[in-house]
């Protein structure tokens, strides 16, 4: 076995020599009257190794010169080019508390809270911050299943970037599928991420080529209130839902109220003119931007105060299993920071004052 695949090595060197050193237009030594083509992958389609413009074709003959040939200008599918959201995590204050009271099809539901709380320090990787999420089925729901589902999200201090995520899903009762699913999400850098999901005792491991503006679902909540809200702009981003990859798009509609706001709005000092309305849509993508046939696009809505504080009042969503509308019911602004705070945590994290 050794001495066979020392052969097949020294064959394979040998094609592999002659294929890069045969000149153009003349014939391979084996009697094939094409070219092959290179085994190292170009740089970059229609330019040659100096930067300036090539045609592939030209030193090429027969099968691989119609190969080459498409008919479609680029006949290689490659990563839809995004831009790198700007950095926001330095506008996440640590210690915010959210409560929101959920309604599904005018029904009380449920509650979800969300927290932002500091990373745990490690001198091996950048600042972190945590965002923290909890939701719980109420009301008419409880009657065919009681769901939990918690998620810990880890993104970068400065940036925002995802660094890791986990959710767990717990459902008690009346459960289509599973009953209990664990997702865990690993950011490898800009446009990778490495999943576990297990669903009671089956796992599947995925690592998953996404654009570089893939966010998991809680940071990009968090990278939604700290959009400039320019009306008529519209802003883009990704989104890992468990395990499918979703565009989400974001319009600023100008300054708005929905028709009825919650009754925080009066503790928080906040009238018709200092909201802002927002409307978007969460479409499902494959790896390429492209979207998925037969996946259906959805609406979201919601209403954000347009002071610096961005508090999330309303949002509403057709999502899969329906119409689903979660309301502010409170709110803990971050603590402000004490006097005796050393300058370098003042530096990282913003003075702003919270009535």
């Amino acid at each position: 076995m050794r001495l066979r695949a020392a052969l097949l090595v020294s064959v394979l060197g040998t094609m592999t020599g002659t294929a890069h050193a045969a000149p153009s237009g003349h014939a391979a030594p084996w009697g094939d009257s094409s070219v092959l083509p290179r085994t190292r992958s170009p740089a970059v389609v229609g330019q040659d190794t100096k930067g300036r413009k090539a045609d592939p074709t030209r030193s090429t003959s027969s099968w691989t010169r119609a190969t080459l040939r498409s008919p479609f200008a680029d006949g290689r599918r490659r990563m839809a080019r995004t831009h790198l959201p700007a950095p926001f995590g330095h506008m996440l204050l640590p210690g915010e508390k959210f409560r929101f009271d959920v309604n599904f099809a005018g029904n009380p539901a449920g509650l979800a809270e969300a927290e932002i709380v500091a990373g745990e320090p490690d001198p091996r990787s950048a600042p972190t911050l945590q965002i923290l999420g909890r939701a719980r089925t109420s009301g008419v729901v409880s009657l065919l299943a009681t769901v939990t589902d918690e998620i810990r999200s880890v993104i970068d201090a400065e940036t925002g970037a995802a660094v890791h995520s986990v959710n767990v899903l717990h459902y008690d009762g009346f459960a289509p599928k599973y009953k209990h699913r664990v997702t865990d999400q690993r950011y490898e850098g800009r446009g990778q991420v490495r999943i576990v999901d297990t669903k009671d005792d089956k796992e599947k491991r995925k690592l998953k080529v996404v654009p570089v503006d893939t966010f998991d679902p809680m940071s990009a909540m968090a990278w939604v209130r700290t959009l400039p809200f320019e009306k008529g702009v519209r802003y883009k981003a990704h989104v890992i839902d468990g395990t499918t990859l979703m565009r989400v798009e974001i319009e600023a509609k100008g300054r708005g109220a929905p028709a009825h706001l919650p009754g925080i709005t009066r503790a928080l000092e906040l009238g018709p003119n200092d909201i802002v309305e927002l409307e978007g849509k969460l479409t499902r993508v494959d790896g390429h931007d492209q979207p998925i046939p037969g996946k259906k696009a959805y609406a979201i809505r919601a209403w954000v105060s347009g002071d610096e504080r961005r508090i999330p009042l309303v949002m509403e969503s057709d999502m899969w299993v329906g119409a689903i509308r979660l309301e502010l019911s409170a709110y803990d602004p971050p603590p402000r920071p004490t006097r005796d705070a050393s300058p370098r945590a003042t530096k990282s994290t913003p003075t702003t004052e919270r009535p």
